[in-house]
């Protein structure tokens, strides 16, 4: 009997870690079964008795404690928050990754094999966005989106930021398979400067290549590298009409600006940020409460020109009107931890989380990534996979 349920928890732990990586293959193709994958993993890990390996994970990765105090922080929020529960919920299911951290650190820190079965899903969802957009371009397939993909503009250019940066890594390690990953490093950047409008993407690669060039060289070589970067920049802004347009457009729109009068995607945000700077004086320590940001927004832009918006574009800011510094500080903390954390992992998979932080938080700069589905949950599966398990 004992042997009989021993089995089934091993089999049920078994197709959670299954789960997690066909979540991490999805992440980039589709927020609808990403939602399944991820439910289905916790279910499982769950009912095979997972609930028992959580002291050790939190010993191992406090970051994943963290996690759970601050989506504990944003229920509580909703208490003294001015949205209906409808609305304070419907924002709280979206920070839902925070939640998942700890299982997921848990089913991965005792398998290597399905931490890499978790990176490399990602990876192929990855490169299977970028073929399809390259199908969709040279109207071998039909579709009806902006820029050439499966997925918005702006979350298509951040996953090819974040393929070009690991195929990179990749592409620096012995063996025949470095000539695939220089392959998928071409086609991916070939794609994010020629194809796909996505600014976000584009100052994410820029980022993320300094990243790649500092990890990769002394300091005095990064220096030097940066002319050279420069000038790379300088050839593609002249030879891509979508960089080169994209770019100018930005420059225009911010010459343009109008407090409270500009329509523009550059405008829009300037006036959304000093509105949520506004909001966050009001209530600096707690916040608003969760679910409150649409609400005071619109409030707090009446009888004005500024459009409305349920996010400001911007999850530090997100983060710090919904729940004050106690809010931004504990999400900045669970990446600090993380960032320690790093230390014991092999210097491949050290550098790799490096640049899941950087693309995540220099992308959360002009988005709210984290509230982002897609983002956030890359942010998810591609910390666990890469720090689980390391002592």
């Amino acid at each position: 009997m004992k042997r009989t349920a021993g089995k089934i928890s091993q089999g049920l732990i078994t197709t959670a870690m299954v789960s997690v990586c066909l979540a991490s293959l999805v992440t980039p193709l589709s927020t609808s079964l990403l939602g399944a994958f991820s439910a289905l993993s916790v279910c499982t890990w769950i009912l095979g008795g997972g609930l028992v390996e959580l002291p050790e994970t939190f010993k191992r990765n406090p970051s994943t404690f963290v996690a759970l105090l601050l989506f504990g922080f944003m229920i509580v929020a909703i208490t003294y928050s001015p949205a209906s529960n409808e609305e304070a919920f419907s924002v709280l299911k979206k920070y839902r990754e925070l939640l998942l951290l700890p299982p997921v650190f848990c089913l991965l820190s005792g398998s290597a094999t399905y931490r890499g079965r978790a990176t490399g899903c990602f990876l192929t969802g990855c490169i299977g966005l970028m073929v399809l957009s390259y199908l969709f371009y040279f109207d071998l397939l039909q579709g009806d989106r902006y820029g050439y993909s499966l997925v918005f503009h702006i979350t298509h250019s951040f996953f090819m930021a974040v393929l070009g940066y690991w195929s990179l890594h990749l592409a620096m390690q012995p063996g025949w398979s470095k000539y695939f990953w220089w392959l998928v490093c071409a086609a991916a950047v070939i794609n994010l400067v020629y194809i796909a409008p996505g600014r976000t993407g584009m100052f994410v690669f820029c980022c993320l290549t300094l990243l790649f060039l500092y990890q990769r060289l002394s300091f005095g070589k990064w220096l030097a590298s940066l002319l050279i970067f420069a000038a790379v920049l300088a050839g593609a802004y002249h030879s891509s009409h979508n960089l080169s347009s994209r770019v100018d457009e930005a420059l225009q729109e911010i010459q343009r600006y109008q407090p409270g009068h500009s329509k523009t995607s550059v405008g829009q945000r300037f006036d959304w940020w000093k509105t949520s700077f506004d909001l966050f004086k009001k209530q600096p320590l707690i916040g608003h409460g969760t679910g409150s940001y649409r609400i005071l927004h619109k409030a707090a832009t009446a009888g004005t020109d500024i459009t409305p918006t349920d996010n400001p574009h911007n999850e530090f800011l997100f983060l710090a009107v919904q729940y004050g510094i106690i809010g931004l500080l504990l999400f900045l903390l669970i990446i600090g931890l993380q960032i320690y954390e790093s230390r014991k992992a092999p210097v491949i998979n050290r550098y790799l989380f490096q640049g899941v932080v950087l693309a995540l938080l220099s992308g959360s700069l002009m988005n709210s990534l984290l509230f982002d589905s897609q983002q956030g949950h890359f942010y998810l599966f591609m910390s666990a996979a890469l720090l689980a398990g390391n002592d």
